[in-house]
């Protein structure tokens, strides 16, 4: 009586060895690492995206006339404001941000008449800077 061996064989394909149940073949090999090749691609341009999020098209902004009635309620004051220490500025950078100032007002719909300019100057060289938005003026 002829023993078995712990193996069964399944078939033998013509001219080759018989093949074995537990037995991992080459191809099966290179399929494991083709997949885990995928897998690390795709992990990797998961987490370049994640930290280099493309940017995204801006959307057009609104008209400065445009503003939502909720955010520019009319009873309200609109004031910008800033202090600046001795030696951050300029009388030419103190002029420029007045500037600015005054047409971040005009865009929320200010006429030039109705903006209140105020200069404050310290005699340690500070200055404070207030424009606002004064509506019961016509």
């Amino acid at each position: 009586m002829a023993q078995r061996n712990a193996r069964k064989l399944i078939h033998q394909k013509s001219g080759t060895e018989p093949i074995a149940v537990g037995k991992r073949r080459p191809g099966r090999a290179l399929w494991l690492v083709a997949a885990g090749l995928v897998a690390g691609v795709a992990g990797g341009v998961f987490a370049f995206r994640m930290l280099f999020p493309q940017a995204s098209t801006p959307e057009p902004s609104p008209s400065p006339l445009e503003q939502p009635k909720e955010i520019l309620v009319p009873e309200e004051p609109v004031e910008i404001s800033t202090r600046m220490r001795p030696g951050e500025w300029t009388e030419e950078s103190l002029q420029e941000h007045l500037e600015d100032y005054r047409q971040q007002i005009r865009n929320m719909g200010a006429k030039e008449s109705q903006i209140v300019t105020n200069v404050e100057r310290t005699e340690e060289g500070a200055a404070r800077v207030v424009v606002s938005w004064d509506r019961s003026r016509a």
